[in-house]
């Protein structure tokens, strides 16, 4: 697959957290730890044992941020969910934060 030069491609419109932390994904089979590798206002990237079935709805929980996300992608490693509603920025920063459990 070829794709565009970094120069020549468009810039992504919102801003996207690097983070490696771990969340919760509940989805019709049960609750799922994943990790996630980036976050905005409209969606996560994931990483999961499991793959996720494209286009299933799941409720993504970081710490006191809960979201409704759709599946908007999946391979065998990773996964792209995309909010149903967009999240305040402010509602970011307790989800981009370290847990307690994480700190140690």
């Amino acid at each position: 697959m070829a794709t565009a030069p970094a120069e020549v491609r468009p810039a992504r419109k919102i801003d996207r957290k690097r983070v490696l932390m771990r969340a919760t994904v509940f989805c019709k089979d049960g609750a799922r730890v994943v990790r996630i590798r980036d976050l905005s206002t409209e969606g996560a990237l994931i990483i999961a044992e499991d793959r996720l079935p494209v286009g299933t709805d799941v409720i993504f929980k970081r710490g006191p941020v809960f979201a409704a996300a759709q599946v908007a992608w999946a391979n065998s490693a990773s996964a792209g969910l995309k909010f149903y509603r967009e999240l305040d920025p402010s509602d970011l920063a307790p989800a981009a934060a370290p847990l307690a459990s994480e700190r140690s």
